[in-house]
């Protein structure tokens, strides 16, 4: 992938439309970068790709764990730390 620095990609905006139908293109600012610019076809086929990655989320469990947990603290109120403690026991943090 190319890098320029953004006051050439605003400088010479041209070159830089050409490029991008090449390859990505990095913008960079004070020497950290800052943006990619890419081609439309390439912007399409990668979100394309991640739109057939995304899954919805499945929050088929959560009602059977708030069950469980109110009943095994004889009705208490769940609240938000309850929830997290209990995905760190689970997953991990």
């Amino acid at each position: 992938m190319t890098t320029i620095a953004a006051t050439d990609a605003k400088n010479r905006f041209g070159e830089l439309l050409e490029t991008v139908y090449r390859e990505p293109v990095e913008i960079s600012k004070k020497g950290r970068a800052v943006a990619v610019v890419l081609s439309i076809e390439e912007y399409e086929d990668m979100t394309k790709k991640l739109g057939q990655l995304e899954k919805p989320t499945d929050f088929s469990g959560i009602e059977a764990w708030i069950n469980r947990t109110q009943q095994s603290r004889r009705g208490k109120p769940l609240d938000e730390a309850d929830y997290y403690r209990h995905l760190d026991e689970k997953y991990g943090s």
